[in-house]
């Protein structure tokens, strides 16, 4: 489970730089474009996670002898399969 507070210190340590130069002089870098190269990183994050586990569960099919954990890790596949699908089109 993800710590309460985990964007906040994101969006924190990515603008940390940016209000000091703000200040001195004029700055091109503005927060929209820092959300976007955020959530950009989250989403990528996310599809890895998602292939990760993908691949786990095709690792454990495949040494799996008893034929109902092999019908279980078949679905999680196909959940994991259509989770990606779904990240890779951009749709959740």
């Amino acid at each position: 489970m993800t710590r309460p507070g985990w964007a906040e210190k994101k969006v924190e340590t990515a603008t940390t730089g940016y209000h000091w130069n703000a200040r001195i002089r004029k700055s091109t870098v503005i927060l929209p474009d820092i959300a976007a190269k955020l959530l950009l990183a989250e989403h990528r994050r996310a599809v890895r996670v998602v292939r990760r586990e993908l691949e786990k569960f095709q690792r454990r099919r495949e040494c799996e002898t008893n034929a109902s954990q092999r019908d279980m890790l078949g679905g999680a596949m196909l959940a994991c399969s259509n989770i990606l699908a779904a990240l890779q089109k951009g749709r959740t």
